[in-house]
């Protein structure tokens, strides 16, 4: 089963490849500099990694000393169309990156793809990515994700982060600026301590 295919839907700092690659290839990204260890298995992803919306709502979180304000968070349960891109790993690779965002090492998660799919969801400790969701089929695959398994309350997140994860937006889907505003802006937390205007000016519209 480890070597299966499924879509792996991010929504924070990994929807931008080259963050995303660390917790694949190992190494580091951020202001941190925090070192990763990377998969078990280092194959980079599939070339496709589209983006796409559902009835789920993306809000921001916490507090991370790394990136300097509240981190992202997806909560499948409420009807807000966010949006996902989803990477196209192997479920060996999934579990690898979800331990890895839990403070886990890979191989430390192992996850019964079958077993989430039927039961919807699985937790996996109390981290803070440590709820594993699975979000319907897409191109016939599991698609799956990992969030909060509590509501939290809402925290603006830093230029940094914010900085990620809209280029990641515009890298996957570079004709939609607009639309990407909209979208975070509309994301919980956000709105307390960021303007559109501000928004767009963490946009690299060369990239």
């Amino acid at each position: 089963m480890s070597s299966d295919r499924i879509w792996y839907g991010a929504y924070g700092s990994n929807v931008l490849e080259a963050r995303f690659l660390r917790y694949i290839e190992g190494g580091s990204y951020g202001p941190s500099n925090a070192e990763h260890t990377g998969t078990r298995d280092n194959q980079r992803p599939g070339p496709e990694s589209p983006m796409i919306h559902g009835p789920w709502s993306l809000s921001f979180g916490l507090s991370s000393e790394r990136w300097g304000g509240g981190v992202a968070f997806l909560d499948p349960d409420l009807d807000e169309g966010a949006c996902l891109r989803c990477w196209d790993v192997t479920a060996e690779q999934f579990m690898d990156v979800a331990a890895q965002e839990n403070g886990l090492q890979p191989g430390d998660v192992e996850l019964d793809i079958p077993e989430v799919r039927d039961a919807g969801e699985l937790q996996i400790g109390d981290a803070w990515y440590s709820r594993i969701v699975y979000l319907g089929d897409f191109h016939g695959r599991p698609l799956m994700t990992f969030t909060n398994p509590k509501s939290v309350e809402p925290r603006a997140p830093g230029e940094p982060y914010l900085s990620v994860i809209l280029n990641g937006f515009l890298e996957a889907a570079p004709t939609q600026l607009d639309q990407h505003l909209d979208r975070l802006m509309r994301a919980r937390g956000v709105d307390s301590g960021w303007t559109r205007e501000a928004l767009m000016g963490l946009a690299n519209l060369e990239t």
